[in-house]
């Protein structure tokens, strides 16, 4: 039995059934160059590779320092900036530090004098493959100076 040959429009449409798996793979690997190259945690972005790591944005430990004249104060987060320092951790692009920066401009620290800048960390846990023993490294720093009001 042999089978009919198809038609020249069914031929033309094929490549319709591809682009779902194209654009999938495009994400994958989009996901796979951030998490390599600006540090996106694998559980964002697409989530490929999120069970093959413990670096979630809730395992990451940010920092943020105002810089004043000879005074440099951490500064704890205020809970009204939680989903901005969430997207910070997840992925700590410049944006998202700057953003991130912006907002920490006005929070109240007891020294006086004018705010120079505010720094900001952004740390990663992690283990000893032999010890577990746990170690935090530098993703990322920034420093954004603040214009004087």
């Amino acid at each position: 039995m042999t089978q009919a040959p198809m038609s020249e429009e069914t031929t033309r449409t094929r490549w319709w059934w591809y682009l779902p798996s194209a654009v999938l793979i495009g994400v994958a690997c989009h996901q796979i160059w951030l998490t390599r190259s600006a540090n996106l945690t694998p559980w964002s972005g697409g989530g490929f590779g999120m069970f093959s790591t413990i670096d979630g944005w809730g395992n990451r430990n940010l920092q943020a320092f105002a810089i004043r004249p000879g005074i440099r104060r951490e500064l704890e987060i205020p809970p009204a900036l939680q989903e901005v320092t969430r997207r910070a951790r997840a992925f700590p692009s410049e944006t998202n530090l700057r953003a991130l920066a912006a907002a920490l401009a006005d929070a109240p620290t007891p020294d006086v004098g004018p705010l120079a800048a505010i720094e900001i960390q952004m740390w990663s846990t992690d283990y000893d493959p032999v010890t577990l023993a746990p170690t935090g490294s530098l993703l990322r720093s920034l420093s954004v100076a603040v214009d004087a009001p």
